[in-house]
């Protein structure tokens, strides 16, 4: 660290801090915060900390845990979610009358992202029944989560739900589908104002309306606005750039009430864009400091990656991706100069073609083995990266290492709850256990079920013993006993398998006999604690199932705790059960679940790129997977939103044109790449794959790019 640093982050300043990662930015914040509390016996809850999210905390709250900390109230250490509710809530008889709440005497409901897809969702099924989204390719929960992000965005920036619209119909293209795109983005329009008329007579808030409250009501409220900025005289906001322009404008307006002010940016940061983010924004807001400080230094990187990250630089910075001759050709040449020594150590590459996936996927797993036995890396230094994550590459890259002895742990935020075999199979042994919901199994679902719920019970033994226990002709919804089988089909499936799955059954029928309807979330963690996590089925020392366990109880009781309270004596927990059920199985996009964003065991880790940066941690060695997919640098189908029309900066009345979207491309692409290069600290290892996973040839930019980079790599040497 630089000593010559200190001396300014230990004083009464307001200093905006930026740097790459790896500069030590956070450790000098939060050496600012222990002189606070330890030289300048500030109280602790004088001194805020405010982050983009909840799981960049994380090295604060460890921090702060630590025996030298004096005693006293702890430092708050929180987000602009966080302090909006808190202040809605305390302030709440302040602005309800104002807000134009139906009954301003009623307590507020907040909803999550779970519960606000519940309460839209009837809106888009009667327009789709309308026909409204005909125009438009995109699954019903897609729609749903899109008319959310209009609203949160809309908040965040200070627009109104009109005018995020009218910038969205201007970023629509010509052609054949710009009049259903436009009927699309109309109804869109109908339904946010509907669903915010919806909060307004039930009381209920959303993350949108939470955010419009603060801005519009708390911030401008004299009472509210003094005693809130009173509350905190020392602040420490660190990710500036991850934040959004509401945390910056709020900020903006508390630094002149601040004793002291510590304003932190990564360079080239910004990864949150498609969440909110505003990265120009941390630049405005640095002009409201009297001191600035850049770090260059990285305490991360190798000099052969730092020299790479340059060329990274120099190749993007405003020069076109032009697609070569030969790719593989000269990933191959690349590979055997590696093989004379002779190549620059950062980037590692197949020593022989690799035409398709399995291959790709087989020398993945090669090499980290190789790494781990050989070279003595720790799998959790260990990351492999991919534009997008599928079921099929996931499992196939977790059997491999599995059966190499080599752990491995994933993380999809963006997956619906539905698609985690573990919440399947948790899902559907409650719809067998409440034959009261009406809702039959699906035999396939029941088949997954039991694989994953007995231990050792393989896919063919386990739709033999669904077939006979659960017969697609009964018409009950019930289970049969193994020990009812012949005696033939008892020897197939083994008595081992058969008595652990008697077990389970008589766990859910004893259940059943009870007559007692319990809350989902309760349900769920006795059969998780009672029969799947005891030796002999499928959950025990499954991490990542248990993980997946434990979001499935907290999605159900945050559920079951918001229709409670908007609705104290209109449902029962059966009907809650059934109504949640409905709402996991038609795609719903599961809320944050911070401990999904732990720092995770000492596994190799999976994740999609930008999963993988916005959890801020830096690893040894990277894995890019695919590098030829066009995925590295094209923006995922949102038809009905639209990240960069919807920030403050975008002019309000300029239309979107194919510039632009290159243009952006280019930039997303560079910001990706710079920051995945700086959270490595020994080398990248670059994997290609002629054909896709779908078989389909492929040469996307990043390829392209690898080629430029590796050929002036090898220029420079010359």
């Amino acid at each position: 660290m630089n000593q010559n640093i200190v001396p300014v982050i230990q004083s009464a300043n307001k200093l905006f801090l930026s740097g790459p990662f790896g500069s030590g930015k956070t450790t000098l914040a939060i050496q600012r915060i222990q002189w606070l509390l330890r030289q300048e016996r500030v109280r602790g809850d004088d001194i805020l900390v405010l982050v983009p999210q909840r799981t960049l905390a994380q090295p604060y709250y460890q921090a702060l845990r630590q025996a030298h900390i004096p005693p006293g109230p702890p430092v708050r250490v929180t987000t602009l979610a966080g302090l909006a509710r808190a202040s809605v809530e305390l302030y709440w008889p302040l602005l309800a009358g104002e807000a134009g709440f139906a009954d301003p005497r009623r307590e507020p409901t907040f909803l999550d992202l779970e519960t606000s897809q519940h309460h839209m969702a009837r809106f888009i099924d009667a327009a789709l029944e309308q026909g409204d989204f005909d125009g438009v390719r995109v699954e019903r929960n897609r729609i749903i989560s899109q008319v959310l992000d209009n609203l949160n965005k809309a908040a965040l920036h200070g627009f109104s739900i009109d005018e995020a619209y009218d910038r969205l119909e201007l970023a629509v293209p010509g052609g054949d589908q710009r009049t259903a795109r436009l009927n699309a983005l109309r109804a869109a329009r109908r339904i946010s104002h509907q669903f915010r008329q919806l909060c307004l007579e039930a009381t209920l808030i959303d993350f949108s309306l939470q955010i419009v409250l603060f801005n519009r009501h708390v911030l401008t409220n004299p009472w509210s606005r003094t005693h809130l900025f009173r509350s905190h005289q020392h602040l420490i906001f660190d990710n500036v750039e991850e934040d959004t322009a509401a945390a910056h404008h709020l900020v903006q307006e508390w630094l002149p009430f601040l004793e002291t002010a510590l304003l932190i940016s990564d360079s080239d940061g910004g990864y949150r864009f498609f969440l909110g983010a505003d990265p120009q924004g941390a630049a405005r807001l640095a002009d409201h400091c009297p001191e600035q400080i850049t770090l260059h230094e990285s305490y991360v990187m190798s000099p052969a990656l730092e020299r790479l990250a340059g060329q990274v630089e120099q190749v993007l910075r405003g020069r076109r991706l032009a697609p070569t001759a030969s790719a593989q050709g000269i990933l191959q040449e690349e590979a055997e100069s590696q093989a004379a020594g002779s190549a620059a150590p950062a980037l590692l590459l197949p020593e022989e073609p690799l035409r398709f996936y399995p291959q790709m996927i087989g020398w993945v797993v090669k090499q980290i083995r190789h790494l781990v036995a050989e070279e003595g890396v720790p799998p959790g230094e260990i990351a492999m990266l991919a534009p997008f994550v599928s079921d099929a590459l996931r499992f196939s890259l977790q059997q491999a290492l599995g059966e190499a002895g080599i752990p491995s742990t994933t993380h999809r935020p963006s997956r619906a709850l539905e698609d985690e075999p573990a919440a399947r199979c948790l899902l559907t042994l409650a719809a067998l256990a409440h034959p009261t919901w009406g809702i039959r199994p699906a035999p396939s679902d029941v088949t997954q079920a039991l694989v994953l719920a007995v231990s050792r019970l393989d896919p063919v033994r386990g739709h033999l013993l669904s077939r006979i226990v659960y017969p697609e002709r009964r018409a009950r919804i019930d289970l049969g006993r193994f020990g009812d089988l012949v005696p033939e089909m008892q020897e197939r499936i083994t008595y081992t398998l058969g008595e652990a799955y008697d077990r389970l059954r008589d766990w859910i029928y004893a259940y059943r006999a009870s007559g007692e309807i319990l809350p989902l979330d309760q349900f769920f963690a006795r059969l998780f604690g009672e029969v799947l996590s005891q030796p002999g089925f499928g959950f025990h020392e499954d991490h990542d199932a248990a993980r997946v366990a434990n979001q499935l109880v907290q999605s159900a009781r945050n559920f079951r705790w918001a229709m409670e309270e908007s609705a104290p004596d209109g449902l029962n927990p059966a009907e809650m059960g059934r109504d949640y059920l409905h709402l996991v199985e038609s795609g719903a996009l599961a809320a944050l679940y911070v401990p999904g964003w732990r720092e995770p065991e000492d596994a190799v880790f999976l994740a999609p790129a930008y999963t993988f940066l916005m959890r801020n941690r830096a690893v040894d060695v990277q894995f890019w997977l695919d590098i030829g997919s066009s995925g590295w640098w094209e923006r995922l189908y949102q038809p009905l939103t639209h990240p960069y029309v919807l920030q403050p900066g975008w002019p309000a009345g300029r239309t979107w044109s194919d510039f632009d979207e290159y243009t952006t491309r280019q930039e997303t692409l560079r910001r990706l790449l710079l920051g995945l290069i700086r959270r490595t600290r020994r080398q990248i290892y670059l994997s290609p794959s002629d054909y896709s996973e779908s078989g389909f040839e492929q040469r996307g930019p990043l390829l392209n790019l690898v080629n430029r980079l590796l050929l002036q790599l090898r220029a420079t040497e010359e």
